[in-house]
């Protein structure tokens, strides 16, 4: 009877073995990426018998629409983009949180002048994409600022190289990324706080989301179920020994290694969702606030684009491999 047993168990890891699971950033691999970089290393995707492909985009702009038509089995993408995704009818799902909330706003180097919302009037703004060109107008309007008073461009991710270059005044970025940047080749900076300019009580819009192809979660339960708990191994060994984690991650990409990736890093820490939930009040927030912006229709209900049912039930500290489940 134990041989008929383990032979079974030997089949069914030999079979997980097999399975190769795309997983598509939501830009190049960096310290806010750590967890996923730190599980592969640990052998935790291994262990849950997943061959992970880590993929990097040049054009983040991509990644829901190459999510939402099935070409890579998951992907990274923050909560107002996966709304719009699902807006403009690609059916994807949010199954889990990577980042909670990083702070987000307009970052410009105190030399610019700009120290108030106000400050924008005859000056270059820049934005990531369509959105948030929107959130800068729909600001504007709310202050009395008239639109032909400054410029908007768009320069992607890359808002500290076009305030280095004199493309922009100011542009919107992470306080744990674009700013800490500026502040290492550049000087002293402030940033003004998108959630505090619009009242949102939160920048949960700019969350990092695991996002799927409804048909692949569907067809994959189970598959999704191991990707999830290897994932929160990752991020409770980040959180729990972070410079074991960063040095992971730096092995796997050699070129982080350094004083401001390391400092991105630790800035990050804070905001690694310690259990991947899907924030119910948080996805209400950007519901109302996409609706405001006029993203979505006064009608779209976002309760069916996320789902915690891939989740481990258990604290994230003692999550267990598919291999102790299987023993």
């Amino acid at each position: 009877m134990d041989n008929i047993e383990h032979s079974k168990t030997a089949e069914a890891k030999t079979k997980a073995q097999k399975t190769r699971v795309t997983l598509l950033l939501n830009w190049y691999a960096n310290p806010y990426h750590t967890p996923i970089f730190a599980a592969k290393s640990q052998d935790y995707y291994a262990e849950e018998g997943i061959k992970l492909a880590i993929l990097e985009t040049t054009d983040p702009s991509d990644v829901t629409e190459i999510v939402g038509l099935g070409s890579v089995d998951i992907g990274l993408k923050a909560m107002i983009h996966t709304v719009a995704a699902r807006a403009k009818g690609f059916p994807v799902i949010s199954i889990g949180t990577l980042l909670d909330e990083p702070p987000t706003g307009l970052i410009a180097l105190k030399s610019s002048g700009i120290r108030t919302f106000q400050d924008i009037v005859g000056k270059r703004v820049g934005y990531i994409g369509e959105f948030g060109k929107l959130m800068i107008e729909d600001l504007a309007k709310l202050a009395g600022i008239a639109l032909s008073s400054f410029e908007t461009v768009r320069v992607g991710m890359n808002v500290t190289d076009a305030i280095q270059r004199g493309i922009i005044d100011t542009g919107i970025g992470f306080i744990n990324f674009q700013q800490v940047e500026l502040e290492e080749v550049a000087g002293e900076t402030i940033m003004l706080r998108l959630d505090q300019l619009a009242g949102l009580g939160c920048c949960c819009f700019c969350s990092i989301q695991f996002i799927s192809h409804e048909k692949i979660i569907q067809e994959n339960p189970e598959l999704m179920h191991k990707f999830m708990r290897a994932t929160l191994r990752g991020s409770a060994f980040t959180t729990e020994h972070p410079e074991e984690a960063f040095e992971l991650l730096c092995q796997g990409k050699p070129q982080l290694r350094n004083p401001l990736y390391k400092k991105i890093f630790y800035r990050t820490l804070p905001f690694f969702s310690r259990n991947l939930k899907n924030v119910e009040d948080d996805w209400k927030k950007v519901e109302s606030y996409t609706k405001h912006l006029g993203i979505v229709e006064k009608t779209f209900d976002v309760k069916q684009i996320y789902t915690n049912a891939y989740l481990p039930s258990i604290p994230y500290s003692e999550v267990e491999p598919i291999a102790h489940c299987l023993a």
